[in-house]
């Protein structure tokens, strides 16, 4: 059970930072709201990454 949940969060990462960095590659510096979207992702893929560390560490 706990290895699915930390396998999902990883994917989830994954496909959050894989999108913020198609989306930075598109937005080319003309678009200020669509970095930040990209931005935003990134972060958010972060964050995922690091709770998902966490419960890595607490669960093994």
């Amino acid at each position: 059970m706990a290895d699915s949940l930390i396998a999902a969060c990883c994917a989830a990462a994954l496909v959050l930072l894989a999108r913020s960095v198609l989306g930075l590659r598109r937005a080319g510096g003309t678009d200020p709201s669509a970095e930040a979207r990209s931005v935003t992702l990134a972060l958010y893929g972060g964050a995922v990454a690091v709770v998902t560390l966490g419960l890595f560490i607490t669960l093994t």
